[in-house]
């Protein structure tokens, strides 16, 4: 399992820091190439079909806290924030909660609805394949 306690990782390069994530979160060539991209990762093409009325991107740092093991497993918190303390204020204080087994969290049971969009086909076909096969498609969540 990859330990999130990362000595003087704010003293490591881009390209060391990078190669740490990497390694740690098992991403791929192509999820760095992103990461590294001037651009956020996001160009207009992409924003422009994500929300309507795109007219722009907005790009702040994204930086990582490091020390973090919730429920007994680590892990490198994201954050983008233009505030230069945050991330070390809560990394320190991650730092700190290690030695007593770091945080335990609960969560509520997460409820959603989804929808199924069907396309050229009849309709009725549609409705009552979709009814036969609700036990296989909503597996367990019934």
């Amino acid at each position: 399992m990859p330990d999130s306690s990362i000595s003087k990782f704010f003293e490591k390069s881009r390209t060391e820091r990078l190669d740490v994530i990497k390694n740690f979160a098992n991403l791929s060539e192509d999820d760095i190439k992103s990461l590294e991209l001037p651009d956020g990762g996001i160009t207009f093409d992409k924003a422009d079909k994500m929300v309507e009325n795109a007219f722009g991107t907005f790009s702040l740092p994204l930086g990582v806290a490091t020390n973090f093991k919730i429920n007994n497993k680590d892990y490198l918190v994201p954050m983008v924030i233009e505030e230069p303390s945050v991330i070390a204020a809560a990394s320190k204080a991650a730092k700190l909660a290690r030695p007593k087994g770091g945080f335990t969290v609960t969560a509520d049971e997460s409820y959603s609805i989804g929808q199924i969009q069907v396309l050229d086909t009849d309709i009725d076909s549609a409705i009552s394949k979709i009814t036969e096969n609700t036990q296989e498609i909503l597996g367990d969540h019934l």
